[in-house]
C-alpha cells in the first residue's frame, strides 16, 4: 500500500514538472523570444514556408519535454527533486534562444557554450548520483510530503527559469529590431512603428529601421520626430557592415547609390537630394538630416531649392514645424518668404512659448515640454542636446 501511494504521488508530480515545463518553454520559444527565432529562420531558411512561432514553440516543448523524461528513466530524479531532470532542457533552450548580432556580422564563438554543456552534463550526474544514494529517504506520510515535493520542485523550476533567461539573448535593443523587421515584414506597419516608440535608449539600428520604414512610404518628414532620435544623421543611415534584420543595400537602393570612400552623411545625402535622379526619399533624409543637426536656417534655403514655398502648406508636419520655428527664431536681418496657414499648429507654438514662460528651471521647463510636446520637432531643436 505504502509503495502504491508513493508510486501515485510520483506519477503526479512527474505529470505537474511535465506539464510545467512544456508551458513554460512554448511560451518562451513561441512568445517572449519569437522575435529571434523568427530572424534566425529568415537567415538560414529557403523561404518557401512562412515562419510559424506557435508551431516552431510546440514542436520545440514537446521535444524538450520528451527529451527530460528520457534522461530521468536513466537520472531517476523523483519526488522534490523531480524538476532537476530538466536541466538538459533547459540547457539546450537557452542556447536555441541565444540569437545575437553575430547572426549577421559572425564570427560567433561557441567555446562558452561548449563549457556550459560539459559542467551542466557533469552537474546531472552528480546530482543523479547524490540524491539516489542519499536523499532519497522513505516517505513516512503522504500528505505531509506533498507540500514539500510541490514547493521544492516549484522553487527548483523558479531557478531553471532564471538560468534560461540569465543563458538566452536578452538584449532589449536587438529584440526590438528583430520584432519590428517581423511587424514590417508580416505587413503589419503600424505595430511595425510602434515596436520601442517611448524608449530613451533604442539602439542606432532600431532607429535607421525605423527612419527606412517611414521613408519607404513617405512619412518620413510626417511622423520621424515622433520618436526618440539619440543619433542625429547617424541614425539615418546603416553602416555597410550589415549589424541588425535590415540589409544595408535595402537603404541605399531607396536613396538611389552607396556612400564614397569616407563620405560624410550628410555630404552624400545632400548629394543624393540634389542629383538630377533624385527620389522624394532621398529629399526627405537629406532634409531630415538638416533637422536633427538642428541647421535649420540650412534647412529653410534647402527646402526652398528642393520645393519652393508655393506648396508650404503641404508639407510634411515636420516640415512645417520646423518654418514656423524659423520664423519665431529668425531676427529682423532675416526674410521671411512664406507663410504657413495652419491656425492648429500656431497656436500649438504659442501655447508652447506660454508655457515655458511659466517654469524657470530648465529642467522642469524641459520635462514640461516633452510632455506636452514631445512629438514635435520643436521640442527635439529646443531641450535635446
Amino acid at each position: 500500500m505504502r509503495n502504491s501511494e508513493e508510486q501515485r504521488l510520483q506519477r503526479v508530480v512527474a505529470t505537474v514538472c511535465a506539464t510545467l515545463f512544456a508551458v513554460f518553454s512554448f511560451l518562451f520559444v513561441a512568445v517572449y523570444q519569437a522575435p529571434l527565432l523568427e530572424a534566425f529562420y529568415n537567415e538560414v531558411a529557403t523561404g518557401k514556408l512562412q515562419y510559424n512561432p506557435y508551431l516552431v514553440g510546440a514542436v520545440v516543448s514537446l521535444a524538450l519535454t520528451l527529451l527530460a523524461l528520457w534522461l530521468n528513466r536513466f537520472a531517476k530524479f523523483r519526488r522534490e527533486w523531480t524538476a532537476v531532470a530538466y536541466l538538459p532542457s533547459a540547457l539546450v533552450l537557452a542556447f536555441i534562444t541565444d540569437v545575437d548580432r553575430t547572426l549577421y556580422v559572425g564570427g560567433r564563438s561557441y567555446f562558452g557554450w561548449i563549457m556550459i554543456f560539459i559542467l551542466g552534463l557533469l552537474a546531472y550526474i552528480a546530482l543523479s548520483c547524490l540524491f539516489g544514494k542519499i536523499l532519497f529517504e522513505k516517505i513516512k506520510d503522504v500528505s505531509m510530503t506533498m507540500n514539500r515535493v510541490v514547493w521544492r520542485n516549484l522553487l527548483l523550476f523558479v531557478l531553471l527559469i532564471c538560468l534560461v533567461g540569465t543563458l538566452s539573448n536578452g538584449e532589449e535593443n536587438f529584440k526590438r529590431e528583430t520584432r519590428l523587421m517581423s511587424y514590417y515584414n508580416s505587413g503589419e506597419f503600424a505595430k511595425a512603428l510602434n515596436v520601442g516608440k517611448k524608449s530613451d535608449d533604442a539602439s542606432r539600428e532600431l532607429t535607421v529601421m525605423r527612419a527606412y520604414i517611414l521613408a519607404a512610404n513617405g512619412l518620413l518628414g510626417e511622423h520621424f520626430f515622433e520618436y526618440p532620435q539619440l543619433y542625429a544623421t547617424e541614425g539615418l543611415l546603416p553602416s555597410m557592415l550589415r549589424t541588425s534584420p535590415l540589409v544595408p543595400d535595402s537603404v541605399y537602393a531607396l536613396l538611389g547609390a552607396t556612400p564614397m570612400c569616407d563620405e560624410k552623411p550628410e555630404t552624400f545625402l545632400s548629394r543624393m537630394a540634389h542629383s538630377d535622379s533624385a527620389t522624394t526619399a532621398a529629399r526627405d533624409y537629406y532634409l531630415t538630416s538638416l533637422l536633427l543637426e538642428k541647421r535649420i536656417f540650412k534647412f529653410k534655403e534647402e527646402i526652398n531649392d528642393l520645393y519652393g514655398f508655393e506648396s508650404v502648406d503641404s508639407f510634411p508636419k515636420h516640415y512645417r514645424e520646423a518654418l514656423l520655428l524659423y520664423a519665431d527664431i529668425a531676427d529682423s536681418t532675416e526674410t521671411v518668404t512664406f507663410k504657413i496657414d495652419d491656425e492648429a499648429m500656431s497656436a500649438r507654438l504659442d501655447a508652447l512659448r506660454s508655457e515655458e514662460s511659466k517654469h524657470s528651471d530648465v529642467f522642469v521647463r524641459g520635462n514640461y515640454v516633452r510632455r506636452h510636446f514631445g512629438d514635435t520637432y520643436w521640442w527635439y531643436f529646443l531641450y535635446y542636446n
